[in-house]
């Protein structure tokens, strides 16, 4: 494969065969003597957590390839979609390499580049925080990146290219494009089911947003499986634990659940954009978990903060600029009215 490492062209992936037997004495596992009570009263049981968990989370991407319509072949899985950011620097990335992403857009792409000493270019979004296609083939031309780095819909903005935009400029390189799709169940337009067509398409999905599990760290990437295998000679061993494995199963079984909840937010987002419109706050429209917003208040982070309420604030070229995440009905009126008291409070000065 002509955009993998030299490094790792004749590396054979660690092997994590999958061996079973009434005596399991192959692996140098322990027995389970710290946890034992706790596994034997919980969902535990059958966990074997003193074993070695399936190093190709092979039920889980099972269940995956059910959820995103593609061969289990066409998967990987790991730890967030972060990980699956390290991989694919780790496999296709050398030294001096250069990525281009859109700016702004979700900062690991930064400091994974800076990790892998690699170059970044980015295009500017723009004065909308909206992304131009022709802009970013037009980036692709000058930089000539080795992988191209889209988050879609964007983080932190909430922006979602149009499919047949993600397309062009998926066919405008030579390059890898990886398209984030982290926050795509809440959009229209997942490219998913296009990476059997695509030698070049790298999608990552993650199950911490719409699936809410952001503490057990689990997402997974699709691809050609000549990129799958490329993946795989880096990943590391056994990289996501079993009751990780387990619990994902159980979700994506649920995922009618998780289809509830993401109509919920739409609602809910809607409900917080009019809500800040109405404050005279510029409010961006997004196609995400959550909303972009400039508000000139100094220090609205800090007053939210003392009222109890959280949100993300941003510096330097973004200054004055939040992302708030949508919440339940009651969060975000909470939201809202703090939003009013300070607001006015400032307004009086």
């Amino acid at each position: 494969m002509k955009w993998a490492k030299e490094s790792i062209r004749d590396l054979e992936k660690y092997a994590t065969p999958q061996k079973t037997a009434e005596v399991k004495l192959d692996s140098n596992e322990g027995k389970n003597v710290c946890l034992g009570d706790f596994c034997e009263s919980s969902f535990l049981r059958d966990l074997e957590i003193n074993r070695y968990p399936d190093g190709g989370s092979c039920l889980l991407r099972q269940e995956l390839g059910a959820y995103l319509e593609l061969p289990p072949a066409n998967i990987v899985a790991g730890n967030g979609s972060s990980e699956m950011i390290d991989l694919v620097m780790k496999a296709f990335l050398e030294m001096g390499d250069t990525i281009l992403s859109i700016s702004p857009s979700f900062s690991m792409y930064r400091v994974f580049a800076k990790i892998y000493s690699v170059n970044l270019a980015s295009v500017k979004t723009r004065a909308d925080f909206s992304v131009d296609a022709d802009s970013v083939i037009e980036g692709i031309k000058t930089a000539r990146p080795k992988a191209i780095f889209l988050c879609n819909p964007n983080n932190p903005t909430g922006y979602l290219m149009e499919k047949e935009e993600v397309i062009a400029i998926l066919e405008s390189t030579d390059g890898i494009l990886v398209a984030d799709e982290a926050y795509m169940e809440f959009a229209k337009g997942s490219l998913v089911q296009d990476v059997t067509k695509h030698d070049n398409l790298i999608v990552l999905r993650t199950m911490s947003k719409a699936f809410g599990l952001a503490g057990l760290r689990l997402g997974c990437l699709a691809a050609n499986e000549e990129i799958v295998e490329m993946i795989n000679r880096v990943r590391p061993p056994y990289n996501l634990n079993v009751v990780t494995q387990h619990l994902g199963v159980k979700a994506l079984r649920e995922k009618e659940k998780m289809l509830t909840y993401v109509e919920e937010v739409n609602i809910e987002r809607e409900y917080l954009f009019d809500g800040l419109k109405n404050l005279g706050i510029k409010v961006y429209p997004s196609s995400a978990n959550f909303l972009f917003f400039q508000c000139p208040v100094a220090g609205l982070g800090q007053k939210l903060q003392a009222k109890g309420l959280l949100i993300r604030s941003f510096s330097g070229e973004l200054k004055s600029y939040y992302r708030v995440s949508v919440g339940s009905r009651d969060e975000n009126r909470k939201f809202l009215s703090s939003m009013e008291e300070i607001m006015s409070k400032e307004s009086v000065r």
